[in-house]
C-alpha cells in the first residue's frame, strides 16, 4: 500500500493528505515509522518496504504545504492561532499534544494532571489569559490607607511555574474592569482599564521586559480619556491589533442610548458611532475583526439572541485620516451586513459568553428549565485575517444537559475558549426541595462538526480533594489550547489546573 500511494504523482498524494484529518495523518506517520523500525529490527535494511516506508514518513512529515493546509479543528498552543509561518516539525508537535488534551477533555471528568498554587494577593476579581502563557489579572487590595487596584501580568510557561513579570497600582477601586490582547510581536501587552472613578477609560502598553514592579505606570499609558470629555459608561471593550472598540451606554429618562467608541491606543484618536438598539436589547457584547468587520450581539426578547454583523471599515479610515483627537461621527452604525437569530424556548439565563476565533463565532447560553446550548454563527475569521460570513441556514447549536424543575441554577464566570471548542464555568444550584445551594466546577468540550455530541460535566473528579472551597471562586481564566484552568479565589490565591 505504501509504494502504490508513493507511485502516485506528488501533488495527488499532497491532495490525498491534506484531506485527512489530523489522527489520522499522525497515525500515518505513525505507521510508517513503525514499519521501518520493525524492518530495521529484523535485519531487512535494504529492502524496498523499509525505504518506502521511510520516505512516506519524510514526505508527511517535512511537507510544510500539508500541514499547513489540513483542517485542524482543535486549539493549538499558538498565539492567534496562526499556522502559517510554522515549520512542519513544529505543527506536528503541536498537534500531537493537542490530540492528548482533546482526548482528556472529551473524558467525564477529564484526568487531573497537576495542580499549582500562584500567591496573586488581594481579592482576585477578573483574570484574562493570553496565549501562550501569559496571565493578566486584576485585584482589590485594602490598605491601612485606601484601597486600591492591582494588576498583575504572570509568565505562565507550561513546566507549571508561573512567574509574576509586571505589577502595578491602580486608583481606588472602583467598578473598573480590564480587557487585554498580546501584541502580534509578542513583546507587549496592551490592557484597556475602563469604568474608574475619573476616566471612561485608560489604555496601557506594557513591555514584557524590564524591571517587575511599575512605580510610575503612567509612563506606559498610551492614551486616556476622561469623564468630563464623554458622557456615559463604558461597559465592554474588545482590542484588535491597536485599535480598541468599547461600547457606551447613556441613559435619559431612564431609557438607555448606546454608542460604539473606536479607538487608536497608539495615537489617542477616537471617534463615536450611534447604535440603534431598539429596546429591548440587553447584554451586549461587542468584537472588532482585523479587517475592520464589527460584531454586536444582544438579547433582544427574554428567547432571542441576536448576532450582527457590520462593515466599519468606512469608520476607522475616517478615524486615521482626522486631524482631531477626538471626532464625533454623528453617524449611525448603519445597516448590517448579516444578522442572525438564535431562539431558545426558555429565558436566558443572567448571562451568555460570546467567542471568535478562525473556526466559527461561538456562543455558550443558558436558557431557564431547558436544554443549555452551544450556538455556533457562520461568522469567522480565516488565517489571512478576512472575516468570511455565511447564510442564517448554516447557523448551529449543540445541546447539552437539562437542570432539572426543581434546581434553579446559575452560571457563574463563564469561561469559553477563542476557539469555542471547551469551556469552563462554575455552577452555583439551589435545590428548591433541599434548600440547600451547591457550587460546582463544570467543563464542556464541543465539536465544530454537524451531528456531533458534547462532552459536559464535571471538570473535577469526585475523589480528588482540593485545597480550597469552589465557592471560594471570583474569577475564571482559561487556556482552551493547554488545558489549564486559572481559579482566582477570595483568598487571594491562584490556582491552576492541569488537565
Amino acid at each position: 500500500m505504501t509504494a502504490l500511494l508513493l507511485s502516485l504523482p506528488g501533488d495527488v498524494l499532497i491532495t490525498i493528505l491534506v484531506n485527512l484529518d489530523v489522527e489520522d495523518l499522525l497515525c500515518t506517520l505513525q505507521a510508517s515509522l513503525e514499519n521501518v523500525l520493525a524492518k530495521l529490527y529484523y535485519d531487512y535494511i535494504i529492502s524496498f518496504n523499509t525505504q518506502t516506508c521511510r520516505a512516506l514518513y519524510v514526505f508527511c512529515a517535512s511537507t510544510d504545504y500539508i500541514w499547513h493546509n489540513i483542517k485542524i479543528d482543535y486549539p493549538l498552543n499558538l498565539p492567534h492561532q496562526v499556522i502559517t509561518n510554522k515549520h512542519s516539525a513544529e505543527l506536528r508537535k503541536h498537534c500531537v499534544e493537542g490530540l492528548r488534551i482533546d482526548h482528556n477533555w472529551r473524558k467525564n471528568p477529564p484526568s487531573l494532571k497537576a495542580l499549582s498554587r500562584i500567591d496573586n494577593g488581594g481579592i482576585i476579581e477578573q483574570m484574562q489569559y493570553l496565549p501562550p502563557k501569559w496571565l493578566v489579572s486584576m485585584s482589590r487590595v485594602s490598605t491601612s490607607l485606601r484601597p486600591t487596584c492591582v494588576l498583575s501580568i504572570w509568565d505562565c510557561n507550561t513546566s507549571g511555574d508561573a512567574k509574576r513579570i509586571k505589577h502595578f497600582s491602580l486608583e481606588p477601586h472602583g467598578l473598573s474592569k480590564f480587557s487585554a490582547s498580546l501584541s502580534k510581536d509578542e513583546k507587549h501587552v496592551l490592557v484597556v482599564i475602563f469604568n474608574g472613578h475619573a476616566e471612561i477609560l485608560r489604555v496601557y502598553h506594557i513591555p514584557l521586559q524590564d524591571s517587575d514592579y511599575l512605580a510610575d505606570p503612567d509612563e506606559y499609558i498610551s492614551s486616556r480619556i476622561i469623564k468630563n470629555d464623554m458622557a456615559g459608561s463604558v461597559f465592554e471593550a474588545d482590542i484588535c491589533g491597536e485599535t480598541v472598540s468599547c461600547l457606551i451606554a447613556q441613559f435619559r429618562m431612564g431609557r438607555p442610548s448606546y454608542q460604539v467608541l473606536f479607538l487608536d491606543a497608539r495615537s489617542g484618536k477616537h471617534l463615536r458611532v450611534d447604535v440603534n438598539v431598539p429596546p429591548p436589547f440587553t447584554k451586549l457584547q461587542i468584537r472588532l475583526f482585523s479587517d475592520s468587520f464589527l460584531l454586536l450581539s444582544g438579547v433582544q426578547s427574554p428567547q432571542n439572541l441576536i448576532l450582527r454583523l457590520y462593515d466599519a471599515s468606512g469608520f476607522l479610515q475616517k478615524l486615521k485620516n482626522s486631524a482631531n483627537i477626538h471626532y464625533d461621527s454623528g453617524l449611525g452604525l448603519g445597516t448590517p451586513c448579516a444578522e442572525y437569530s438564535f431562539s431558545a424556548p426558555g429565558t436566558i439565563h443572567q448571562e451568555y459568553k460570546l467567542t471568535t476565533g478562525n473556526l466559527s463565532t461561538a456562543a455558550l447560553i443558558f436558557p431557564r428549565g431547558t436544554n443549555n446550548r452551544l450556538v455556533r454563527f457562520p461568522v469567522r475569521s480565516d488565517d489571512n485575517g478576512v472575516t468570511m460570513s455565511g447564510p442564517q441556514s448554516e447557523l448551529r447549536s449543540q445541546t447539552f444537559y437539562r437542570t432539572p424543575a426543581h434546581v434553579d441554577m446559575s452560571p457563574e464566570f463563564i469561561a469559553l475558549g477563542p476557539c469555542g471548542q471547551r469551556a469552563v464555568w462554575l455552577e452555583r444550584a439551589w435545590n428548591e426541595e433541599s434548600d440547600r445551594t451547591g457550587f460546582n466546577l463544570m467543563k464542556g468540550a464541543f465539536s465544530d462538526q454537524p451531528g456531533a455530541i458534547s462532552n459536559v460535566g464535571s471538570l473535577i473528579p469526585t475523589y480528588v480533594a482540593l485545597p480550597f472551597e469552589v465557592e471560594t471562586c471570583q474569577s475564571i481564566a482559561f487556556d482552551e489550547a493547554m488545558g489549564r484552568v486559572f481559579l482566582g479565589l477570595y483568598t487571594g490565591e491562584i490556582y491552576v489546573l492541569n488537565l
